[in-house]
């Protein structure tokens, strides 16, 4: 049998959203760390600071419900005061942020704090957030982006966070599914530990799915729409949105999705080759799976397969 969005969003509502409140809750305390740390930077340029953003999934509502090793994470592009010379020492972009935060928090303990190639991470033990601060140093020719350290702790790369946000903003407008499908290809994700594949790359295959095919006509469609795609393309082909333009060229990368503001940005270049047969592999088994499903007249049988694909806690069940 098939599953409508009505029992698919039993599922979601249960096991993947974290709810309105507890949504508020968490942005609350992102707001509330913005506030602590732009009063330490006002009037204080010594710590090399100009500004805050919101981003990530929280911001974009496809936050996951926390779950076992998967807990709440919030995103915040930190905008810092140092010429764009610097745009390469990723240690010392990270020791101004880790200053700012320290002077904040001084009775934090250095357990709290994790230094990534991308990003410093600082954790809150009470409420269970972890909170990512990306350095970002504004670009002065080029208003809005701003060069970011490498995820692969390579050369630094240019985006715009707003611009991203913007992006996909005017996907998940365009279709009301959007969110919650991105929702359902995290938890599929997470059950089956395809940790490099990020969530920004998850919302570019379905933003570039919807550029391609419309919107989707139910969140059943919509899964077998991207598990098909993935299984049948392999990821080998490269993709690219009409935001950027004619593309001319692609790197090399095993697989190639470009940044929707900057067409020499590839956000999926950290992808081995192994690791996109991993992926390619899991979705062509999620295919068939739920494909299968379709297929069996009796309840329990179907759910069994979903189950495969989503997690033992799939359900379709109000109680």
């Amino acid at each position: 049998m098939m599953l409508n969005d009505t029992q698919i969003g039993v599922f979601v509502s249960k096991v993947l959203h974290l709810g309105p409140g507890k949504r508020k809750e968490y942005i609350d305390q992102v707001n509330n760390l913005i506030t602590e740390l732009t009063k330490k930077i006002t009037g204080d340029s010594s710590f090399k600071v100009k500004g805050f953003k919101k981003t990530g999934s929280l911001m974009k509502g496809t936050v996951l419900k926390p779950k076992g090793d998967y807990g709440v994470d919030a995103d915040i592009a930190v905008f810092l005061d140092v010429s764009e010379a610097e745009k390469s020492d990723v240690e010392e972009l990270h020791s101004i942020i880790l200053k700012l935060l320290k002077a904040v928090y001084p009775t934090k303990v250095s357990e709290d704090f994790k230094i990534q190639p991308r990003t410093l991470g600082i954790h809150f033990r009470v409420s269970g957030l972890d909170v990512d601060l990306v350095p970002v140093i504004p670009i002065a020719s080029e208003p809005g982006f701003g060069w970011q350290p490498s995820s692969k702790s390579g050369d630094p790369v240019k985006t715009s966070i707003q611009g991203q946000l913007d992006f996909i903003k005017n996907r998940k407008d365009a279709d009301r599914r959007f969110r919650t499908l991105v929702r359902l290809l995290k938890k599929w994700r997470n059950e089956h530990e395809l940790d490099r594949l990020r969530s920004f790359t998850i919302e570019l295959i379905v933003a570039h799915l919807y550029d391609r095919d419309g919107a989707i006509a139910s969140l059943e469609s919509g899964l077998q729409r991207f598990f098909m795609y993935v299984a049948q393309d392999g990821l080998k082909t490269p993709i690219t949105f009409p935001e950027l333009g004619s593309i001319t060229s692609f790197r090399d990368d095993p697989v190639v999705i470009l940044d929707p503001v900057n067409k020499d940005n590839n956000v999926a270049a950290r992808l081995t080759d192994d690791e996109r047969r991993d992926i390619v592999v899991a979705a062509k088994t999620a295919w068939e799976t739920i494909e299968t499903a379709s297929w069996k007249d009796e309840k329990g049988a179907t759910l069994d397969r979903w189950k495969e694909v989503m997690g033992r806690s799939f359900t379709i069940d109000e109680d």
